[in-house]
This record gives C-alpha cells, structure tokens and sequence, in this order.
C-alpha cells in the first residue's frame, strides 16, 4: 500500500487539476481512494469531473479549506488558489464513498450505500471520514452512532471558505454542492493510528446556557452572552458581527469527562455576537449546559501538531510497524491564528514521525472521538489519522 500527495497553485482549476495528476504518476495504477482539499477559488465540479475522467474508477472524496491547503511540502497557497490531493494506492483494500446535497440527509441510506460500494455489506469499516456543510455534523454523527456504535472511528472536517460567507463545498465521484454531506468508508490494507486533541486549558470563568435559539446562546446565567463573555475576557464589550479571528485563543467549552483525574473538554468556537446580544457558535449547545471560557496560545496551537504524531504503544501487536501517511484535519481558526506560523506546522510534525506524506485541509468543525470512544463534533482541534505498514 503506498500514499502519496501532490499540491498545485495554478489558478484554474482544470490547470491545477492536470499538475496534480501529472504529479501523481509516479506510483503505477489508479489509485483506490482520492482525498482532495481546495480553497473555494475553486470550482468543485470541475475538479470532479477533471479527476474522474483521468481516474474513471476511483473513489473521491473531498471539501473546502480555509485560505490554504498544506501537505508535507509546506503550506499552498497562492492569491486564494491552492489544491492538495492525496492519492491511496490499495490493491488489497476496499472504500466506498456517498454523498448527498441538502439540508435533510438519510445518513443510513449514506452508509449502507458506501458499505455496497467497498463490497463489504454488513462489515464494519476500520473508520469513516467525514465531510458535512457546517450545521449538520451533530445529527450526522449521532445516526452513525446509533448505525455503527462508538466502535468505529470517524475522522471529519466540515468543509470552509475565507470568510465564513457559506462559500464552501463538498465533492465525491458522482456530484458536488455547497450544502450537504459526503463520506468515505475505509477497509484499507493497513493498520490506523487516530488522534483528536485541542491545545487549550481552562479559566476558572464558566456559566450556565439559559436561553439559545439553534447554535446561538442568548444568555449565560440570565446575562446577554456576548456582555458575559466580554466581561470574561476583561473587554468592555464586543461589537455586533464576526468574531471568528478575536476569539479563536479564547473559546468556549464542555467538559465531557476526566481522564487519569484530568477534565477533558470539547470546545465550541464563539463565529459572532448577533444585535440581540447573542454568541452564535460553530457547535450545537443545549440548555443547561455549563460552558467554560479556554485559554490558548499559539505556542499550544502548534504542539497539537505533535500531539496529532502520537502513536499509542502497540500493545498486543506482533510485529513492528512504521507510519507511511496521515490525514491531518486542522481548524481553519487556528490556522488563521497562527498566521505565518502556519509553515512551522509541517516541521513539527515531521520531528514526530518524520518524513512521511501527509495532507491537511483547514476546516470550520472537526469530528472525531473522545478518549471513551464517544463520537464528537468540536472546535479549535485537530482530527488526524496515520496510516501504519510494517518495517521494512
């Protein structure tokens, strides 16, 4: 089994489409899966269409990232342009990918359909990746709970744009759109290794939702939300509009339990305070819930990415094995956050696992599961999953 990436900045699609390909034939035969990652300069369906008809049999799967794509040759971005596609060479392995646009999914329909497509009907997959138009994902990884259990992985990012105007699009072989969801069951020929973590500590400031209306908290305690969460952060106020950048090192969180004594929490990011003096979230929030003010650093930002490198000690395992490839889903607010330091990234996890292919795309939500197995859609992680062969 064998994984490779190429990157391009041309700025047209069918150009960048043609230098991917042109790139990826170095390995012979048509890859079993295609993971492609796109700024929303670029067209979905062309990108579609172009890598179908170069790889009419090939599994496709891929989404919208946030100013840039990275890949182990360091962050690609040009003027808005930038494509990073990740090719699985598997001849032993199966996927299935489905897809469907629109706000109402039948996620089991998407399952068993993507479980026929692999030829693996009844067979639980050895993870699912995941890709939903922002708003969906809690809904989306409830029915794979219920489907599957905790006992399948899923990976996710929800697809983005620049400016959190809901230009951002999902893909697979057979279609494309701006509001929907796309995923890809793995069997592949290797052993996984998975990772979900944030690099935040928490405040002593917490409060209690008393009001909401879908993702956006009206009051915190009975007090507007933005008037709370300003007093938290020592501001006088927050203006009405996006917050996404401000906010970033200073999100809200739920604890979902404590590891070794230790809380673990799953951050939700505060995108804007609305004229009704509301925070409107990234994330699904209940009534009741006890949010707590986190604490980043972009110093922690980065250590995630050694964090995401971590390989578990291979208890029970009967031979050695070494990494070749991984998946690394990073949020786009923490990408913005670090700026330039987004190239330092790259380097940091290289020093981890050293130099393997790896491809990230820069997302508005991330899936993955929590150290009891449980399925969930956070913010300000990272979801990443490396791919382990055996030493040669």
């Amino acid at each position: 089994m064998d994984f490779l990436t190429a990157h391009s900045l041309a700025a047209c699609s069918v150009l960048a489409c043609r230098e991917v390909c042109e790139r990826l034939t170095t390995l012979r035969g048509e890859p079993a899966l295609l993971l492609v990652y796109f700024t929303q300069a670029h067209d979905a369906a062309i990108l579609r269409a172009q890598l179908t008809i170069r790889y009419p049999n090939t599994r496709l799967i891929g989404c919208s990232s946030c100013h840039g794509v990275q890949t182990q040759s360091g962050y690609h971005s040009a003027e808005g342009w930038g494509l990073a596609v990740a090719a699985m060479f598997d001849e032993r392995g199966s996927y299935g990918v489905a897809g469907a646009l629109g706000d109402q999914i039948e996620m089991r329909t998407l399952l068993h359909g993507a479980m026929a497509q692999a030829a693996r009907p009844g067979e639980l997959p050895a993870m699912i990746l995941l890709h939903a138009s922002p708003g969906q994902e809690e809904a989306v990884l409830a029915t794979i709970e219920a489907e599957f259990g905790s006992q399948v992985p899923v990976v996710g990012g929800s697809a983005a744009d620049d400016r959190v105007s809901g230009d951002w699009q999902i893909c697979w072989q057979e279609g494309e759109g701006d509001q929907g969801v796309v995923l890809a069951l793995l069997y592949p020929d290797c052993e996984l290794a998975f990772q979900f973590h944030s690099g935040y500590l928490a405040t002593a400031h917490h409060g209690v939702v008393t009001a909401k209306a879908g993702r956006e908290v009206l009051t915190l305690d009975g007090v507007p939300a933005a008037q709370v969460y300003a007093r938290w952060r020592g501001l006088n106020a927050l203006p009405v509009g996006p917050i996404l950048k401000e906010s970033t090192l200073a999100p809200l969180a739920r604890q979902r339990g404590t590891l070794d004594g230790v809380p673990y929490y799953k951050l939700s990011h505060p995108e804007a305070v609305t004229a009704r003096g509301g925070l409107r979230l990234f994330t699904d929030i209940e009534l009741g819930e006890r949010l707590t003010l986190m604490y980043g650093s972009e110093e922690g930002l980065l250590a995630r990415s050694l964090a995401a490198g971590h390989i578990e000690p291979a208890y029970g395992r009967c031979r050695e094995v070494r990494p070749f490839g991984a998946l690394l889903i990073f949020c786009a607010g923490c990408r913005l956050a670090l700026g330039e330091r987004i190239q330092e990234f790259g380097s940091l996890f290289e020093t981890q696992l050293g130099a393997i292919p790896f491809i990230t795309p820069f997302t508005f939500g991330e899936q993955g599961r929590l150290p009891y197995g449980e399925l969930a859609h956070g913010n300000l992680m990272v979801s990443a999953v490396i791919l382990l062969g055996e030493s040669a």
